[in-house]
């Protein structure tokens, strides 16, 4: 444990009690790095510590969020990308990976450390990607208060409250996922000012969401908001790039393919209760739109779920300039 004017950390005992909650916090942590300081600068155990040329691989999951100053990341996936205010970094176990701040800025950073099965079904779920690890925050402040919760729990109370840590932590994953700019599955944070911007698109969102399990059309969507077709396409087409069918299409196919990730009921059910007509109809949309069938792509969801481990773990390791990959972590 570390406390000074501008580092604070702590990292948490996890006993077999807390592995059964399915999602757990090792650590917590915060650290602001005036602009040319050595980075990492704290005195982390050498599980976590690493050094910019050798990287790191973890053990764990850990979302590091910068809320201030800019800086580079690199994983074997990605490459090299910058880091800029409001990004969150998601760093995942096996995968190599290593940061640091720009010497000219420095930066402020909040960090946690997750372990349990929850998060690899959500990472099999798509809510993660490695491919994908930096997202940036549209209101970074509501973040900063679920780290600060976090942070100051497993400070004050390092014994642990392990159900109550683990709500505050699911309360930061939530914050920062609904905030996330790019995310899979879902529309873009422009699309959603846009959204709020226009009415009438708003509306013929809500009504397309709370009805597409039933037989809904264009037609009958205007009549509802009582203004013409032409009218209701052309502010949606303006507003969102897509036309209302395009968005009836994808709310249905969403449907459909949470229905077949987490449940096991018939397809012809799935059909019926993601809005298609038939089941015939479903295969149709289904394989035009993902390109594969439903019955596939169960199977292929279910297989990543009980695999719970990377497809590509064989490629966890550094890149081969590296000449010595740190099994030392912050």
């Amino acid at each position: 444990m570390a406390d000074s004017d501008s580092s604070t950390f702590n990292y948490l005992p996890v006993p077999e009690i807390v592995n059964r909650l399915g999602l757990y916090v090792t650590g917590a942590g915060t650290d602001i790095v005036p602009a040319g300081a050595a980075y990492p600068r704290q005195n982390h155990p050498e599980l976590y510590h690493f050094s910019w040329h050798a990287g790191r691989v973890l053990p764990e999951f850990q979302f590091v969020f910068v809320a201030a100053g800019r800086g580079e990341f690199e994983s074997r996936e990605t490459g090299l990308q910058e880091i800029k205010p409001g990004t969150i970094m998601m760093l995942f176990p096996d995968v190599w990976h290593r940061y640091r701040p720009h010497p000219g800025t420095g930066w402020t950073e909040y960090w946690i450390s997750l372990g349990g099965d929850l998060l690899f079904q959500w990472l099999g779920r798509g809510l993660f990607d490695p491919n994908r690890p930096l997202t940036t925050l549209r209101q970074p402040g509501k973040t900063i208060e679920k780290y600060e919760d976090v942070i100051d729990f497993v400070m004050s109370r390092p014994e642990q409250d392990a159900p109550m840590l683990t709500a505050h932590a699911m309360a930061l994953i939530a914050s920062a996922l609904e905030q996330a700019q790019t995310s899979v599955e879902s529309i873009n944070s422009k699309d959603d000012l846009d959204r709020s911007d226009n009415p009438l698109v708003t509306e013929a969102l809500r009504v397309i969401w709370n009805n597409s399990h039933q037989r809904v059309s264009v037609d009958m969507i205007a009549k509802q908001l009582g203004v013409t077709r032409r009218t209701l396409e052309r502010h949606f087409k303006k507003h969102l790039g897509r036309t209302l069918l395009q968005e009836l299409v994808a709310c249905r196919i969403q449907r459909a393919k949470r229905l077949l990730r987490e449940t096991h009921v018939p397809i012809k059910y799935v059909a019926h209760a993601a809005g298609f007509s038939s089941l015939p109809n479903l295969c149709k949309v289904f394989r035009r739109e993902v390109g594969t069938t439903p019955g596939s792509y169960r199977e292929a969801a279910a297989m990543k779920q009980s695999a719970r481990r990377w497809p590509n773990s064989s490629a966890a390791a550094a890149p081969e300039d590296v000449a010595e990959v740190s099994q030392n972590g912050t």
